[in-house]
């Protein structure tokens, strides 16, 4: 595990940025956590960081820190060493401050500290690299943004549901639920939408090469010709999801749900498809299979143009 590199500019100058997000961001809270606390705020009238302390998500302490102390902590010129930080968050006790002395004193070779409470298993690297990349200018580069995701969250708990053209490559949204809402044209690369409830929402022309659908619903979801080439759908719930002339390359449905799904015009060449269908699926004379899958003896339903419309959205 290599330290974060300096970087070439201050990234301490964020704007104030809402709890919620400074939260995910520090890998102290998943999102779908702050999506709920986003709904509950509508009918109950609390603060974000309330709502996730009243359901034992995080420490009040850890709320208190980063409302209070935490954009003083980065003006400060003379910095205190890290372990200070952690403590003051609530995010580590002294037993465990003790305990990660007495290891560095074990260690024939200097380990420094926020390594062993990370080896320790008492801090995320994520939380460790955002406290030294706000705090001392050193970042990770591998470090993802989630202010985007985070405005989705906040403007869909708002009833907003027009999403078209956004980019949400590499965003991190497992378990959360955006049911009914249009992502056309959107870039969600690499995104992880792993046990996320998608369903009866448009990705029209969208971009979701290697995108992480494990354990997603995606029931009556638009994905006409929407590129999801090495995408994950292992086990997703796929009923009555339009793939009308996607591309499927090496996609992985593995255990997928496919009833009443339609691949009409659809490439799916390389992809990986379950063994049994005991339901209805549905692709026409367009769509591509690998030259040892023959949809008519698994049971796929071929469908002529004149039935194409009762089949798709």
């Amino acid at each position: 595990m290599n330290d974060p590199q300096t970087s070439p500019k201050s990234v301490s100058t964020l704007a104030k940025k809402p709890i919620g997000e400074i939260l995910i961001e520090a890998g102290l809270i998943p999102i779908h956590q702050l999506e709920i606390a986003l709904q509950e705020q509508k009918h109950t009238g609390l603060k974000v960081g309330e709502i996730l302390v009243l359901h034992g998500w995080i420490k009040q302490q850890t709320v208190d820190f980063f409302a209070k102390d935490w954009f003083e902590s980065i003006e400060e010129t003379e910095k205190k060493p890290l372990v200070y930080y952690f403590r003051q968050a609530g995010l580590l006790d002294e037993e465990q401050v003790n305990e990660i002395a007495k290891l560095q004193k074990l260690k024939h070779k200097k380990t420094r500290f926020h390594r062993l409470a990370v080896q320790q298993g008492y801090l995320k690297r994520t939380t460790v690299d955002f406290f030294l990349a706000h705090l001392f200018n050193i970042y990770n580069p591998k470090a993802i943004s989630v202010t985007k995701p985070y405005d989705v969250l906040r403007r869909y708990s708002q009833g907003e549901t027009n999403f078209r053209k956004i980019d949400l490559s590499q965003a991190p949204l497992m378990s959360i639920s955006l049911k009914g809402v249009v992502l056309d044209g959107s870039n969600l690369r690499k995104a992880d939408l792993s046990k996320s409830n998608l369903s009866q929402s448009s990705l029209i022309q969208t971009n979701l090469k290697l995108v992480n659908f494990t354990k997603a619903i995606l029931t009556e979801v638009n994905l006409t010709k929407s590129c999801l080439t090495k995408a994950i759908l292992r086990e997703a719930h796929l009923e009555n999801a339009n793939f009308k002339s996607a591309i499927l390359h090496e996609v992985d449905f593995s255990s997928a749900y496919l009833a009443r799904a339609n691949f009409a015009g659809a490439d799916l060449n390389k992809a990986k498809l379950p063994l049994d269908y005991p339901y209805d699926v549905y692709y026409d004379e367009e769509t591509a299979f690998d030259h040892d899958f023959d949809p008519e003896r698994v049971g796929w339903k071929k469908i002529v143009q004149s039935d194409l419309a009762s089949h798709t959205r």
